[in-house]
């Protein structure tokens, strides 16, 4: 876009011309792939949590509800937004395990129930917690299914301008310099993919399923993940 155009457009519209990466909503956006320190302000909040909460002689049953209804909270906007970075994801658990079993996040202690345990469903010994890259990957999962629906949206139409010109999401690789969230799109479809024996016309009758069946899309999806 020429200079007179863009000072035409900014003087016309009152808007300020500003420069990635920038906070919306909360939440760093970025045209390139987000570092890991971007996700810093995730990571202090739940600790600035934490922190509020030490002295205030929570038994386990307290932590175990706060971490649900609080913790899984704050995470869960950002895991609908992002592919989290595996290194990110790490210390996200390390903070939630830390503040289960001690109420810190700065001490740890030696657990005899691993945290993916601790993740599944009461029914089958877990605690029923958010197994958080399973949420991830369900979040993307939807994304996938939109993408094959094309459903209206100007995002979507932009993946199938950039991305589908020359295929369709069932068929397409990642290219070196796609976007993490595309790659992370493509990951998704790949798991499914290999459960579906390589097949699209099972990919799309198991997402289908998913979608018609009684609950929410993402509620089926993690239960596959």
């Amino acid at each position: 876009m020429g200079s007179i155009h863009k000072h035409s457009i900014l003087t016309t519209s009152g808007f300020r011309e500003g420069q990635f990466p920038f906070t919306y909503l909360g939440v760093p956006l970025s045209p390139h792939r987000l570092l890991a320190i971007k996700f810093s302000p995730l990571l202090q909040d739940l600790q600035s949590s934490v922190q509020g909460w030490i002295g205030k002689h929570l038994l386990y049953a307290g932590r175990l509800e706060l971490l649900r209804s609080v913790l899984f909270g704050k995470v869960q906007f950002w895991l609908n937004i992002f592919p989290i970075p595996a290194t990110v994801m790490r210390n996200i658990i390390s903070i939630c395990r830390n503040f289960l079993w001690t109420g810190d996040v700065r001490r740890s202690t030696l657990t005899l129930v691993a945290w993916k345990t601790v993740c599944m469903p009461k029914a089958e010994g877990g605690l029923g917690l958010f197994d958080l890259c399973a949420h991830n990957r369900s979040f993307l999962g939807k994304q996938l299914w939109h993408i094959h629906l094309k459903t209206d949206s100007v995002w979507i139409r932009w993946i199938h301008h950039f991305y589908l010109s020359s295929g369709t999401i069932w068929t397409v690789q990642a290219r070196p310099s796609s976007s993490p969230l595309w790659k992370a799109i493509v990951s998704v479809r790949d798991l499914i993919f290999q459960h579906c024996g390589d097949s699209e016309v099972e990919s799309i009758s198991l997402m289908n399923r998913w979608s018609t069946a009684a609950g929410p899309f993402l509620a089926h999806a993690y239960d596959f993940f």
